[in-house]
């Protein structure tokens, strides 16, 4: 968590409304049909990939890992399907008058897998593991959570407290939480190679009965706080990579999979012709930009920056170059998350429109085919990674500015090289990189002002004081529907601006049989997000 400048002022916050607020996101138990869902069934899905400790600590490391967690552990909170929090094991909570304190109340009666009753001991005892410096829990997981302070007050109830208010607080305490009464004699160190790893014991809608190298059972639990889960069995396999997950599907062994954005247009155009099965692409939170180093004087004017971004065909990039894979990005924050702004979609293929900029800002097409202002031709270096997926799109991208006038020299290097020589120094003049946010999507570190340094995520070097604003006031407003309002003037501002150009967002397929119902699918932030409500998927009816 970055601690906002000292100007800030500390802003009233409005706690009664959260609880309120977010239970509206989980308290009814819809279904997608016309059907009453009933208990009993089965289910079947494939991952390519193998567990190796299920426990939220390690997790991130792998998405079996992670989908097997979020079925197996509970959270404070928990992420719906635009990557809002509501309250999980918590019912509710309350933000100080100052915005630096977050109290928690614990459901009452939440029971573990064995039996035992959870409190806030166990609440704190996973928070203080995961910040034992000992600890080798998974890389990010500490960014925030490891600079909050937690305290106990009574049984059912915990406080976290911040340095600064950070309105983002609620979405990171997702993370599960482990049964002090069960891991109370392991040191944080011990944790990563525990037994308990491969015999997890949650609170989570299902208990796991068998792990092998081919496969996870679980059984719904009974006493879940949200819900018993309506099937009864679910079960994960696991196979070497997506050909393999695919070729089960092919084979009908399975009902489900989850697949990467990479999939064979074939494989997916026969996927889609299936009638028993349901494709879903869902958005998750990396979006790909032209980065543009705004410390250079070519750069300088945003007619020039308006002009590159109207030159790209992203569409056919979308479609031609990735196949489908991804979709078009016209926002730094992920088409799907819960404050991205529709209303952007207005940088449409327009060479002749970019022309036009061009000349407007004094970039003249010389004889030679390339802009000129007099006294420098508009010409740089466009830096990527060696990936040939990405080369390719920098090749396409280098073409279409060729056409306006504009040389961009494609320079392919490995992707350690570009990130510690080019972008952290702030080296190169444009670059073609990904951006992956956190759990909550606070543009804050990629685009305020104080992280245009070495180490901070702000590779453009915007410095806009509309945007400071904007971005320091989300992180103290606490109420959701005052920093979505927030965000969006945010994302207005940055399509006016074009600090950097924003390319496509990553996806992810899902595949589940027709037969699946009351799955309630949308933003990818992690491989557990699509089991953010599995206490309602059924495949039984009456």
């Amino acid at each position: 968590m970055q601690r906002p400048r000292q100007r800030w002022l500390f802003l009233l916050v409005l706690a009664g409304g959260i609880a309120s607020f977010t239970s509206l996101w989980y308290s009814a138990r819809t279904d997608s049909g016309g059907d009453v869902p009933a208990f009993g069934g089965s289910y079947i899905e494939g991952v390519a990939g193998a567990p190796a400790r299920i426990n939220p600590l390690f997790a991130p490391l792998s998405e079996v890992d992670d989908a097997l967690a979020s079925l197996v552990f509970s959270g404070l909170t928990r992420l719906d399907d635009k990557g809002r929090p509501f309250p999980d094991l918590a019912e509710g909570w309350e933000v100080s008058e100052d915005g630096r304190v977050y109290t928690f109340r614990l459901r009452r009666g939440v029971l573990w897998h064995d039996g035992a009753e959870l409190t806030a001991d166990d609440v704190l005892f996973t928070y203080r593991m995961l910040q034992a410096p000992d600890a080798r829990v998974a890389p990010g997981l500490n960014d925030v959570l490891g600079q909050v302070n937690v305290s106990k007050v009574d049984a059912l109830t915990v406080t976290f407290a911040t340095t600064q208010p950070f309105a983002a607080l609620p979405a990171y305490l997702k993370l599960g939480i482990l049964p002090r009464h069960l891991l109370g004699g392991v040191s944080a160190a011990d944790l990563f190679d525990a037994p308990f790893n491969q015999s997890p014991v949650g609170t989570g809608p299902y208990r796991l009965l068998e792990l092998t190298p081919e496969r996870a059972v679980l059984m719904a639990n009974p006493a879940y706080h949200l819900g018993q889960p309506y099937i009864q069995r679910l079960e994960l396999r696991f196979y070497r990579d997506d050909g393999a997950v695919i070729r089960a599907l092919q084979a009908r062994q399975i009902e489900a999979a989850l697949l990467s954005s990479g999939v064979n247009p074939t494989d997916y155009l026969n996927l889609q012709q299936r009638s028993d099965l349901h494709l879903y692409t869902l958005p998750g939170p990396e979006v790909t930009f032209v980065y543009l180093n705004l410390r250079l004087p070519m750069f300088g004017d945003r007619r020039v920056r308006q002009a590159l971004l109207y030159a790209l065909d992203r569409d056919q990039i979308v479609a031609e170059t990735l196949a489908a894979q991804v979709v078009r990005a016209d926002s730094p924050v992920p088409p799907g998350s819960w404050p991205y702004s529709p209303a952007l979609a207005r940088y449409d293929f327009d060479p002749g429109l970019a022309g036009l900029l061009l000349d407007e800002a004094g970039w003249r097409l010389t004889s030679r085919g390339v802009r000129s202002d007099g006294r420098t031709d508009l010409e740089f270096t466009l830096a990527t990674n060696s990936d040939p997926v990405r080369v390719a799109v920098a090749e396409e991208i280098s073409k279409r500015w060729a056409a306006i006038g504009v040389k961009a020299n494609v320079s392919a290097i490995g992707a350690t090289s570009l990130v510690r020589d080019l972008l952290e120094p702030r080296s190169y003049e444009a670059a073609l990189f990904a951006y992956h946010g956190g759990v909550d999507p606070d543009p804050y570190p990629a685009w305020h002002s104080t992280q245009t340094s070495k180490g901070g995520r702000n590779l453009s070097s915007l410095n806009d004081t509309r945007v400071d604003r904007i971005l320091e006031d989300a992180r103290l407003t606490a109420a959701p529907a005052r920093r979505g309002d927030l965000y969006r003037e945010f994302q207005e501002i940055f399509a006016q601006e074009v600090p950097a150009l924003p390319l496509y967002a990553s996806t992810v397929i899902y595949v589940q049989k027709a037969t699946v119902r009351g799955a309630r699918l949308g933003y990818f932030e992690d491989a557990g997000s699509r089991f953010w409500q599995v206490q309602d998927w059924h495949v039984k009816t009456r």
